[in-house]
């Protein structure tokens, strides 16, 4: 019945924010995110919908498995979750309109984003093989250290040359501790709560994402009226993001609290070790594909937004927060999905359904249509972290379950790599088309990659999920 209520009440939100935002549209260059009901009620829902969670989660009710139940490593990372959502939403969509309103193109934002994604990419392998050697922990807190002082550099330079230099090291530190996650989660907690366990944490981290994407929106509104500057500009959107700051040094507090045990690993044997080339290749060809295809659109997603469709800040971060919600919702469901037609059936059917509303969003020339098909896009598709689709989590957790233990963080790392790095192969390719305006052929080709990537994915790894399937069974009578 709870469950029903909320889906229920975002529902209606959902229609109403959709309809406010196509009505509003046409209303002046600095608009506000709508009236102050539409705030007020989006406000609301989203503290119902994280205490109905964080009550049912406590119970069991609805993710099947306890809180407590989980390790206390497991709970340490799903309470830096909220934290990571939070800081990432944050800074991934004001920095690109930061960018805009401090004079720069949007050809040099592609620029900026491909350089980002591309060194993000090339340095997850070797971090994921430092992490198999020397231990998760310590190789995450060097990396993000690293990361956080090159954040706050970031967002005061502003000479373009010093901007692509910080993109290529913040880059390399994000990829540094990008592929602890996965790995650790499956390495902290048993098998028959890992479909939970990773639920669970994208969901918080989804719904964390909600409230950044919301205070993206108020926040450049907020340091208007006190410095007495206009809400778009640049002023009001650097001070907004400085708040992402605070809130990714508490990210880091819980890994550096984890207790890890690690023994370093030899490397001799841990290269005799590396058993399935087979289903690691499999795994990076997707990714790669999946990389290339969302370098094309979700990197620019903020940017489409407001330079094609002309929207605000505070318009863009509505939308985007509605996205986020309901993707945190839908999350905390995917494991009936799961028990009923499998893991790779989920994760194909729930991608390609995804595709035809990307497609649409291409074409949209209003505010609503393109909230509502961004929204059903982020909901089935998802984008950069940590704007997760929902299928996402049992996707990462099936590949780390298809490698051996001492396989886990170099595969993560090489799928972050073949992800990232096309990602910055199509972001910069993407460039040219969005600077001349032409959007429809790079979300065009963007959705046609999507259907190849994930049509392999179901032809390689279905085998697999149905032999687990018809395994576990016969193991549970035995």
């Amino acid at each position: 019945m709870k469950e029903r209520a909320m889906l229920f009440g975002f529902a209606i939100f959902l229609a109403a924010s959709i309809a406010w935002a196509h009505g509003d549209q046409d209303s002046g260059a600095e608009k506000f995110a709508g009236p102050l009901w539409v705030w007020a009620a989006g406000l609301g829902l989203l503290a119902v919908v994280i205490v109905v969670l964080f009550v049912q989660a406590r119970r069991g009710t609805l993710i099947g498995e306890r809180f407590r139940g989980f390790s206390r490593n497991a709970r340490l990372l799903l309470l830096r979750s909220p934290f990571s959502g939070l800081s990432v939403s944050l800074l991934r969509l004001l920095f690109n309109l930061y960018l805009i309103a401090a004079g720069f193109d949007v050809l040099f934002v592609a620029k900026f984003a491909a350089i980002n994604w591309t060194c993000h990419g090339l340095s997850v392998i070797p971090s994921g093989i430092l992490s198999d050697l020397f231990g998760r922990r310590r190789v995450f807190l060097i990396a993000y250290a690293g990361n956080l002082l090159a954040t706050t550099a970031i967002i005061f330079i502003t000479e373009p040359t010093w901007l692509l230099v910080l993109a290529a090291v913040t880059g390399l530190f994000e990829g540094g501790h990008a592929i602890v996650g996965p790995p650790f989660m499956v390495e902290q907690s048993r098998p028959d709560e890992r479909v939970h366990l990773f639920s669970l944490n994208g969901g918080i981290q989804v719904g964390a994402a909600s409230l950044g994407n919301l205070a993206a929106g108020v926040l450049p509104f907020v340091f208007a009226s006190l410095f007495d500057i206009g809400p778009e500009s640049p002023w009001a959107r650097r001070a907004a993001l400085m708040c992402a700051v605070p809130v990714m040094f508490c990210s880091m507090i819980p890994i550096y609290l984890i207790k890890e045990e690690w023994k370093p690993i030899d490397i001799k044997r841990w290269l005799s070790g590396i058993e399935n080339y087979g289903r690691i290749g499999m795994l990076a060809l997707t990714e790669g594909l999946i990389g290339l295809a969302l370098g094309f659109s979700a990197p620019f997603f903020n940017v489409f937004f407001a330079e094609h469709l002309k929207a605000s800040t505070s318009q863009i971060g509505m939308v985007f927060a509605l996205a986020s919600i309901a993707s945190a919702v839908f999350t905390l469901f995917i494991p009936i999905v799961v028990r009923r037609i499998g893991r790779v059936r989920t994760v194909t059917f729930v991608k390609l359904l995804g595709i035809p509303a990307l497609l649409i969003l291409g074409t949209s020339q209003d505010i609503g249509s393109a909230a509502a098909f961004y929204i059903i896009t982020i909901l089935l598709i998802g984008g950069p972290y940590p704007n997760k689709g929902i299928s996402d989590p049992i996707y990462t957790l099936f590949a780390m379950e298809v490698v051996k233990e001492r396989e886990r963080g170099t595969t993560n790392g090489i799928m972050h790599a073949f992800v990232e790095f096309p990602m910055g192969i199509g972001a910069a390719l993407a460039g040219p088309l969005m600077a001349a305006g032409d959007w429809q052929t790079a979300y065009m080709l963007s959705g046609a990659i999507l259907a190849m990537a994930f049509i392999l994915y179901y032809l390689y790894f279905l085998r697999l999920d149905v032999q687990e399937q018809v395994i576990e069974p016969v193991a549970a009578q035995g």
